[in-house]
């Protein structure tokens, strides 16, 4: 079993970023992957224990200045959800633990996250089949509950990769199937992230309404870049310093051209989804991040001491 005279070995110089996103605490049928605020909670004693937790730009300037300490780690969310108020948050404070939450902002203008408006339309979906005029959706069944489970998939991967425009036309086409108002769904609000922030956890940029990069214009990109720092920092009256990408797959979702992007609206630093660690030479604006998904210790630790032997991908940078 892997435990911290294993992982300082193998920590050495090494930082290690932990991605969580939704943690309910009730799991949604539809949703049976979602990590649980008691599995949330039990991966926090037996994995994240194993690892000193530092606040992630403070473990980004010590790992480029050379004095990192070994089995370092940092915690970090994605999206935003009015749970981690009384779920994570607590949770995290029980055992004195920073986190970071990467922070999508559309939703404070009205409009659930946009996954969630998938969800929410399936689980209201009158069946037997669908049909919102997408051929590549074809006329999908909603009898059963995998049949949901699966649509609830396939959606999020067809809807994931449309620009914002085709991707609000489909998700009204879906929503209007459905008999939902996107306006009624539970969703994150300002007060709440400022309650975290004043809590000490600290708060980075996600986008505005969650685009791929790769599919944004160029005046898209500012927005959803610069724009969504702008107006964090206005919500919770304080600097924002990191970025996350949304999808964050190197290559696939954002290239050296987004990179500069996040450089240029300010921030010191940026995280993707790529497995693996990073070192002394990895570029701050291409950290990446790993979530152990395993039930059982043994095996969520393995797969930890796994991630530190992980070479990510890092798209090549403009010099300078």
């Amino acid at each position: 079993m892997i435990r911290s005279g294993i992982l300082g070995a193998l920590s050495k110089d090494k930082l290690s970023v932990f991605l969580f996103h939704k943690v309910p605490r009730c799991a949604d049928p539809l949703i049976p992957g979602d990590i649980t605020l008691t599995g949330f909670e039990r991966m926090l004693d037996e994995v994240v224990s194993q690892f000193r937790v530092l606040p992630l730009e403070d473990a980004v300037t010590r790992l480029h200045s050379g004095r990192l300490p070994r089995r370092a780690a940092c915690i970090t969310f994605d999206d935003g959800y009015a749970d981690w108020v009384q779920g994570a948050a607590p949770a995290l404070r029980k055992r004195n633990l920073h986190a970071t939450f990467f922070i999508t902002t559309g939703q404070f203008a009205g409009l659930p996250l946009w996954h969630e408006r998938i969800q929410a339309a399936v689980r209201a979906l009158p069946g037997p089949q669908l049909d919102i005029g997408m051929p590549s959706l074809g006329h999908p069944s909603v009898a059963t509950l995998g049949d949901r489970q699966a649509l609830v998939v396939k959606l999020e991967r067809e809807f994931k990769y449309l620009t914002l425009s085709a991707r609000e036309q489909a998700l009204v086409r879906l929503e209007a199937a459905a008999g939902v108002r996107p306006e009624a769904l539970p969703r994150m609000s300002e007060a709440q992230l400022r309650d975290l922030h004043s809590q000490g956890f600290s708060v980075g940029g996600h986008t505005i309404n969650h685009p791929i990069l790769d599919y944004c214009n160029e005046q898209e990109l500012v927005q959803e870049v610069a724009g969504v720092r702008e107006q964090l920092q206005g919500i919770v009256q304080g600097p924002i310093a990191g970025f996350a990408y949304p999808n964050g797959r190197p290559y696939a979702d954002f290239s050296r051209h987004h990179v500069e992007a996040v450089r240029r609206a300010g921030y010191a630093y940026a995280v993707t989804t790529h497995w693996g660690v990073a070192n002394p030479v990895t570029s701050p604006f291409q950290i990446p991040r790993f979530t152990p998904w395993a039930q059982r210790e043994w095996h969520a630790l393995f797969q930890a001491g796994r991630n530190l032997l992980v070479h990510p991908v890092h798209v090549p940078e403009t010099a300078g």
